[in-house]
């Protein structure tokens, strides 16, 4: 008896929902898989339900995490990228948008890479950038089609007044811009505190006052207008409440008359502190087994890698067994997607 095989809506319905990773595998079972992963209106859907990860690089490498979350008995798996360009110690990975790693040289002339760890592919080599820092990587969610960017910052301050520079590489033209924005010298100066995380093309980190208020700011860099801004203020508490948006925020969304809902709290007295360092990097989850919370940080003594796993009355902690060494991690979410 010949198999009866599936449409191909179906297939698809159930395809989109399957990790990335596995998806690559099932490239060479038909044709018809190979086009359909391929195709960009199926890898947006794919990675519109993906798993988040953690990311933790080293001076040597770059690790990604992934947590099982089992019903009584949580999990890590750690993957070693082993990006090529890392042999040598003149890298630095400023950011990830989409699942595609931004990767910076400083050595034999600099410039940077982007690159997607999932299909082992360089996509673009970005010339150098003269006199900025801070580089990051993400794209212009205002538009119907997504405009790449790479924007840097540097900035230059007298008799009261600060200019920011900034230098922005576009993608479709392959060349570098530059503005220059000035601003009073602000008192208290924002600092920044944790990674930086990618949302719908746009930047967020949390930072503070210096010198130190006890409050904490949400910091966005909008890769649509070109330029930071501050959000939401919030304090620091010995017990650790997670709040959520209630509405997913959507491309364009500059997050003005974004909605908070309290998700979960965390009252441990040996937890970790959370808004601390780059090392620090968190998620949240909620499936069959129930609302998650999965933070990677280090420890000094002895310098280690944690991961720690928190649902209900359940709190794990997993050393990360690669990481002997001073680390930076961030949260993302591994794509099909190639940047062009």
């Amino acid at each position: 008896m010949v198999p009866k095989k599936l449409p191909l809506d179906l297939e698809e319905e159930i395809l989109f929902r399957v990790p990335p990773r596995s998806l690559v595998r099932f490239r060479s079972v038909c044709r018809e898989w190979n086009t359909l992963f391929n195709n960009k209106r199926f890898i947006n859907k794919n990675f519109a339900c993906g798993r988040p990860e953690i990311m933790l690089n080293t001076h040597s490498h770059i690790y990604s995490i992934n947590v099982d979350f089992q019903d009584e008995n949580p999990t890590i798996k750690v993957r070693d990228l082993r990006f090529d360009h890392l042999s040598c110690r003149g890298y630095h990975l400023y950011g990830i948008c989409d699942g595609n790693f931004f990767i910076y040289s400083f050595l034999n002339g600099g410039g940077g890479v982007v690159w997607n760890p999932l299909l082992w592919r360089q996509t673009k080599w970005i010339a150098k950038a003269e006199n900025t820092c801070g580089k990051a990587i993400g794209y212009d969610g205002s538009r119907p089609e997504k405009s790449y960017k790479i924007i840097g910052r540097s900035s230059c301050s007298w008799q009261g007044k600060v200019t920011d520079t900034y230098s922005v590489f576009e993608f479709a033209t392959n060349a570098w811009k530059v503005t220059d924005h000035t601003r009073f010298h602000e008192k208290p100066e924002l600092m920044n505190d944790s990674g930086r995380v990618s949302l719908n093309g746009n930047l967020y980190w949390t930072a503070y006052n210096s010198p130190h208020t006890g409050q904490y700011f949400i910091q966005m860099l909008d890769f649509s207008k070109e330029i930071e801004k501050s959000r939401k203020i919030f304090c620091f508490t010995v017990e650790i409440e997670i709040w959520v948006t209630k509405d997913k925020i959507g491309n364009g969304d500059d997050g003005d008359d974004v909605v908070w809902i309290k998700f979960m709290t965390v009252s441990r007295p040996d937890f970790p502190i959370l808004l601390s360092h780059i090392s620090t990097s968190y998620f949240v989850d909620n499936d069959i087994y129930g609302k998650s919370f999965v933070l990677c940080c280090p420890s000094k003594r002895p310098k280690a890698a944690w991961v720690y796993i928190v649902r209900g009355d359940l709190c794990k902690k997993i050393k990360i067994d690669q990481v002997l060494c001073e680390f930076q991690s961030s949260v993302y979410v591994p794509s099909l997607i190639t940047i062009p």
